[in-house]
């Protein structure tokens, strides 16, 4: 490879390292526990994410669904919009499921743009806490009583040194459904 290629390809390298020593102990982590699949709640999360329920949606109306991240001190996610190039967005999304459907775009408390050293430009980021929204349509005929909405969320964190791999969490929105 030509020199000046070297050159631009150093943030490049840099971010692949960072990327391969931290699968490298996330797998050795699952080693550990016997394979046990890394969970939102493990020690390891830089974000502890939860749905907020909704309370007397009636069948077939359009409701939103909140999730909340807490983030842990010291740590920032990527918002939902990123350059091309740079960090894996946000991404909030319902799972294929009985009880709703998306029903529009999903958004996303107001993120800071700052100046990030991993990615050597400016992105938007979220640090402490953040919220998404996600408006669905629950299916016509829902039988009275408490539904679970399967939602996933995707995201990446950093801490200033380093980039954890994105991750991907599972969690169920609560829903009374009324007649």
């Amino acid at each position: 490879m030509p020199k000046a290629n070297l050159v631009g390809a150093a943030p490049r390298l840099r971010r692949r390292a960072r990327f391969g020593i931290s699968l490298v102990a996330v797998m050795l982590g699952l080693a550990a526990e016997g394979g046990a699949p890394v969970r939102a709640a493990d020690a390891e999360a830089t974000v502890d994410w939860v749905a907020a329920p909704i309370v007397a949606a009636r069948s077939g109306r359009r409701v939103v669904i909140t999730v909340r991240g807490t983030i842990r001190d010291g740590w920032h996610v990527y918002g939902l919009k990123q350059a091309a190039n740079g960090p894996t967005p946000l991404r909030v999304s319902l799972d294929p499921n009985a009880v709703a459907r998306a029903d529009g775009a999903a958004s996303g408390s107001s993120s800071i743009n700052a100046f990030d050293p991993a990615f050597g430009f400016v992105t938007p980021t979220h640090a402490h806490a953040v919220s998404l929204t996600v408006p669905v349509r629950l299916r016509a005929g829902l039988a009275p009583g408490r539904q679970q909405v399967p939602v996933t969320i995707r995201y990446q964190s950093c801490d200033g040194r380093i980039c954890l791999p994105p991750r991907t969490v599972h969690i169920a929105a609560p829903v009374e459904i009324v007649a």
